[in-house]
């Protein structure tokens, strides 16, 4: 009996004297690192997204007939979002460069960005918090076609009016684009997003300057090894 009890003893003194190394080791097999490599984006935005639970409701006084609040024209219509980001620098707080595409499915504006992006871990680099800052170009109208100016001829009314109804009059062809997300890892390689984007030019280029908000999803695939 005093042979098995130095054998126990023995082999519970070897299991409790890992070194700490190798505890640090397999820690961090199970506990993902923060991603330092570039990155792959794909997501789905709701294009137009309101924040304001009134709507048009918060207007006053109420629109005419037949007039759209300013912003809300490309409402509730879908995007695809595509986006590179690079590896952090090693300098003004580590910024991602990034590149976005952001695709209206339903015929609306797109958008075009360039920027940087800092984020921040925590939970041991489970999860993040994103902001970022960008510079925008999009396919859309500069300014709309009038369809309310008196003498017009109703086909040409018309024409204007489905223009009108249908797209944004965003006062500049290059708008600001701050954004932030909040991330978690998945694994090693992959990571989802919950995101929001934002269009607008504060009035720096003239009076329109309606602005628009996304809010969406996106799985992120880390680049490298």
């Amino acid at each position: 009996m005093v042979g098995w009890k130095k054998i126990v003893l023995g082999t519970a003194m070897a299991l409790v004297s890992v070194p700490a190394a190798a505890q640090d080791r397999i820690q961090g097999a199970a506990t993902p690192s923060r991603w330092t490599g570039s990155e792959i984006v794909v997501g789905l935005f709701d294009h137009g997204s309101n924040f304001h639970p009134l709507g048009e409701e918060l207007v006053f006084p109420r629109l005419p007939a037949g007039q759209l609040l300013e912003g809300e024209e490309e409402k509730g219509t879908v995007d695809i979002q595509l986006a590179y980001r690079s590896a952090p620098l090693r300098w003004a707080l580590k910024p991602r460069l990034t590149a976005k595409g952001q695709i209206n499915t339903a015929g609306r504006t797109s958008f075009a960005s360039v920027g940087a992006e800092w984020r921040q871990h925590v939970l041991h680099g489970r999860v993040y918090g994103q902001v970022g800052i960008g510079l925008t170009i999009h396919d859309g109208y500069r300014f709309t076609p009038d369809p309310f100016v008196p003498g017009l001829d109703l086909g040409e009314a018309r024409r204007r009016y489905g223009i009108y109804r249908d797209h944004t009059s965003w006062g500049s062809r290059v708008l600001f684009n701050p954004n932030a997300s909040l991330g978690v890892r998945l694994n090693a390689r992959w990571a989802a997003e919950l995101a929001w984007e934002h269009f607008s030019h504060r009035q720096m280029f003239s009076k329109q300057n309606p602005g628009i908000d996304h809010l969406g999803l996106r799985l992120v695939r880390r680049l490298g090894r």
